[in-house]
């Protein structure tokens, strides 16, 4: 289903004549291009989405026209809970559609900036190739999709009252690039239901000039954690804090003869599992590691190490470095303790 974003007609165009955009090949042996696109006078909007229709039309495809056609017609089925007539089939498997997947969401909070990546609606039912690094990308945005064959990414200028084609180019498509990082706590936050600010006050009907004095759409809320995630009237064995980019899991109170020999900390980007043999029955388990982390860390920049507290017990340290410098709601997405504040 395309966006209506990119089909409604807008009242004010941009005098632009022409935009850069990125194409992603699912095959990741062949490189990723910054392309070119001349603007049609009086098509800003639709030129775009009528190059990758013909692109993803003319796209390699596997398997005969009637066995895409049965894959395409259970996923219409899945979707609409309802039976589709051959009829209707026919028609909708003669038409090419673009899906775009929103890798920054445009709203208050980006001046009402998109960046999107947009691929074939179809490419399950053509059987074409899972695209790694597009899928990549969107995970770094925390938009995480799986995007199957080719990709194109391209970004957008809409409040409902003007609409442009801006520029994205080659270079923004890494992981320390600044939209990307604002991608990702945009998207955290509004799956944790925290949402963008104005928009809530508008809802409830309380915007005013003060609150847009104050500029609020450019202060992102902080994310709760997602439902469940923290283990509330629980005795963990372990507290945790986090002080910018660096998270410190301890665990206190352990025998004084606890050594590192006893202790077992293996730190991956999306998991930690701790372990100390010291530790009491059924606690020896500190975090599973199969649990998973609120977020990346880095494993390179993380370490732990042994103290010893003043009564002679021992206490674990972990330092864990974020991979991105973005506020933790929570130290696990389940079972997670509380953070100690």
């Amino acid at each position: 289903i395309e966006s209506a974003i990119e089909l409604r007609s807008a009242n004010t165009m941009s005098p632009r004549t022409s935009f850069k955009y990125v194409y992603i090949p699912a095959d990741d042996t062949c490189p990723m291009e910054e392309l070119t696109m001349e603007i049609p006078e009086g098509k800003e909007m639709e030129c775009l989405l009528d190059v990758l229709k013909d692109h993803f039309r003319n796209a390699k495809s596997v398997g005969s026209a009637n066995e895409q056609k049965e894959i395409f017609k259970k996923q219409l089925e899945d979707h609409s809970g309802k039976k589709i007539d051959d009829n209707l089939m026919d028609i909708a498997a003669r038409m090419q559609m673009v899906q775009p997947v929103a890798l920054l969401p445009g709203g208050h909070a980006t001046n009402w900036e998109h960046i999107n990546c947009y691929v074939d609606d179809r490419g399950i039912s053509k059987g074409l190739p899972r695209n790694i690094r597009a899928c990549g990308i969107a995970n770094e945005c925390g938009a995480s999709s799986d995007i199957i064959g080719d990709a194109f990414i391209a970004r957008i200028i809409d409040d409902e009252e003007r609409f442009e084609r801006h520029d994205f180019t080659l270079n923004e498509v890494s992981s320390s690039a600044k939209w990307v990082k604002r991608a990702f706590e945009l998207n955290v936050a509004k799956k944790h239901n925290s949402g963008d600010i104005q928009e809530q006050l508008r809802a409830m009907g309380g915007m005013n000039n003060a609150s847009d004095a104050l500029e609020l759409q450019d202060d992102l809320p902080e994310p709760g954690p997602p439902p469940g995630a923290i283990e509330e009237g629980v005795n963990h064995p372990y507290q945790w804090t986090q002080d910018g980019e660096d998270l410190v899991v301890t665990v206190p109170n352990l025998p004084a003869e606890t050594g590192k020999g006893d202790v077992r900390c293996d730190i991956k980007m999306k998991h930690i599992h701790l372990e100390c043999g010291k530790a009491p029955d059924g606690e020896r388990v500190i975090i599973d590691g199969a649990l998973e982390l609120c977020s990346d860390v880095i494993p390179d920049e993380s370490s732990w190490s042994i103290l010893t507290n003043k009564d002679g017990t021992k206490r674990i340290e972990v330092t864990m470095t974020k991979g991105k410098d973005m506020r933790w709601p929570c130290l696990t997405l389940t079972k997670s303790a509380p953070e100690m504040k």
